[in-house]
């Protein structure tokens, strides 16, 4: 008996503090999810991991212990017993809290013969009850008549003859606790041939007359806000553009352009509220323009709640592979460089997003979704989407897909080259107007070389012999000529470039605007281009004042010129269409010459 009870004495000494989880709380962006840890040796060699409360026995296998679990939505708690000599012992409790919302989602698209809609429900993570309920865009060319609303399928009857445009229908699919998500879809009709709106190929018809003109925020005016931007969006409704780009509006660390993000899903605090950005949306829609987000998929900031935590745990961290570690010697991987163990995105504080992860793959996807169905917005630029490109080549038609079921208008402009084909394979809209070669990635078709302190081009160039050549193979982007069917967005100067008239007169800079307006693609006005703002973006502190106009701080007579492009853009269609060609002219070494359907326009080189 004494034997016994020594022993039984020194087991119970030994059982407090025996369980540790090593598997930190954290938010996470996948239902699969592994809680790992470890016991102490005297302990039994199984457990029972309780998720949620529910148990889910294990074994331990050298004191350590790796437990797969599928998590549900919100904030799942996690804890872990371990026996010894009968004795339990409990860990402290983890939190794995899902980024995303748990909830159905459903592809909305059009078949013919015969004609209908129909509802496909990729994922239903509860398996509850759907409810359908179709409904006809008011905006549509005309009304049409759905056979079941209430059914996942239901037939379309159009009226004879209907009008030429694209027609769209939303099913709106409930669930018994209320939850509601929407998708979308289109159907074109064509000189009276009905087809289906393709998500995957397809872009709206507005993307062909857009006219876009880009905001940089806290320069727009002096400590600019959202509020600052929609007072002033009556005046550049009548400056004649259709678009808007913002650039980015996410929570920040450095503030600035705004493309150090922490957080993708807040609003930065220094441009103003969720309710402002509503407010400047819903503006910019009465006055008939779109609005484009800028987004950022390539890179967060260094300061990202990820990324630091990220250094504070190393390998232990769960975001420690959401972030890419080595050079894998992708495309353009010669702009990448190693800093704090990040391979980071031309700046050393702008480590790049790991798309092997597929966590980083969901959360990417759902930030995207959030601004579109929070807000309404018309599509997005996306910012150095060419490294997404060069890494995980077929995420961004997946992304396409996801944003596109929601809303098939949106625009997606890539910043990327309209020159390489695989950017418009069912992932882009539209891309940036770049020379084909890939040594140098952003390489504007009317730079003749790099310069981080000029401004050289076609237009400045010294030598006037060479200027119809260059300006010849600038057209057909350095005679590699552009992808089939490209969408090519047009700038004469951007976020990231001089100013244009400051590096070159007022004639010239006319002259290539109105190039600009007249050749296929989709042409910007960056702001305080149509003033003849002087600074480069970097350097500069403001552009306009927010108690007097636009037009007021034009001292070039640039305004009334860009109100008469953008309406000569809007009257003659051909100068939105594909039908550029050149035009023998002589003399050829000076001057170069080139159509837009029946229209032509002249160029002295």
């Amino acid at each position: 008996m004494l034997f016994v009870c020594v022993c039984t004495l020194c087991m119970v000494g030994m059982a407090p503090g025996g369980v540790t989880i090593a598997t930190r709380s954290d938010v996470v962006w996948a239902q699969s999810q592994v809680v790992q840890g470890r016991v102490e040796s005297l302990m039994d060699m199984g457990g029972i991991l309780y998720l949620n409360g529910i148990a889910v026995p294990f074994s331990t296998i050298a004191d350590s212990f790796s437990v797969p679990v599928r998590i549900g939505g919100g904030i799942n708690t996690v804890v872990v017993r371990v026996d010894s000599g009968g004795v339990p012992t409990f860990s402290d409790t983890l939190r794995l809290t899902l980024g995303y919302t748990l909830r159905p989602e459903i592809a909305a698209y059009a078949t013919t013969s015969p004609l209908r809609l129909h509802a496909t429900v990729l994922d239903n993570p509860d398996s509850v009850e759907l409810r359908f309920a179709w409904s006809p865009d008011p905006r549509n060319p005309v009304a049409v008549t759905l056979g079941d609303p209430a059914d996942s399928m239901t037939s379309v009857t159009f009226p004879p003859d209907p009008p030429s445009g694209e027609y769209y229908f939303t099913v709106t699919v409930g669930t018994p606790r209320g939850d509601t998500v929407r998708a979308r879809g289109g159907i074109i009709v064509d000189a009276g041939t009905i087809r289906p709106f393709d998500i995957r190929t397809d872009h709206a018809r507005w993307i062909d007359s857009a006219i876009v003109y880009g905001v940089t925020p806290y320069i727009f005016v002096l400590e600019g806000r959202f509020q600052d931007i929609t007072n002033k969006i009556p005046e550049l409704a009548g400056l004649g553009i259709n678009t808007l780009w913002l650039q980015p509006v996410y929570a920040t660390h450095g503030g600035g352009q705004g493309y150090d993000v922490i957080d993708y899903f807040r609003i930065r605090s220094d441009l103003g509220t969720a309710n402002d950005l509503t407010t400047l949306i819903a503006t910019a829609h009465v006055h008939g323009l779109r609005v484009l987000l800028d987004f950022v998929p390539n890179h967060s900031s260094i300061y990202h709640p990820y990324a630091v935590n990220s250094s504070t745990y190393g390998v232990g961290s769960h975001y420690y592979s959401f972030y890419q570690r080595v050079s894998d010697g992708a495309p353009y991987s010669q702009y990448y460089n190693s800093y704090q163990g990040f391979i980071n995105y031309f700046w050393n504080e702008l480590p790049n997003l790991n798309y092997d992860n597929p966590e980083v793959q969901r959360m990417i996807m759902e930030a995207g979704k959030y601004w579109i169905e929070k807000f309404d917005i018309d599509g997005y630029r996306i910012d150095a989407v060419w490294g997404v490109n060069a890494r995980k080549p077929d995420f961004m038609k997946q992304w396409r897909l996801a944003l596109k079921r929601i809303k098939p208008e949106v625009l997606l402009l890539a910043e990327d080259k309209a020159s390489w084909p695989s950017v418009f394979d069912q992932r882009f809209d539209a891309a940036y107007d770049w020379a084909s070669e890939q040594s140098w990635v952003s390489h504007w078709v009317w730079q003749t070389s790099y310069s981080t302190t000029t401004n050289p081009t076609i237009f400045n160039s010294g030598n006037q012999a060479q200027r119809t050549a260059l300006l010849r193979a600038a057209m057909t982007n350095n005679g590699a000529g552009y992808a089939p069917g490209a969408k090519i967005f047009r700038f004469m100067e951007n976020n990231d470039t001089f100013r244009f008239l400051a590096t070159h007169d007022l004639a010239r800079t006319k002259m290539v605007a109105a190039m600009m307006f007249s050749i296929p693609g989709i042409p910007l006005i960056f702001n305080g281009q149509e003033v003849g703002a002087p600074t480069h973006p970097y350097q500069t502190s403001y552009i306009f004042f927010g108690g007097s106009t636009i037009k007021s701080r034009d001292s070039y007579g640039l305004f009334p010129f860009y109100q008469r492009m953008t309406a000569m853009r809007k009257k003659f269609a051909a100068l939105t269409g594909d039908n550029f060609a050149e035009v023998a002219v002589t003399p050829n070494t000076s001057v170069y010459a080139y159509r837009a359907g029946r229209i032509c326009r002249t160029s002295s080189a």
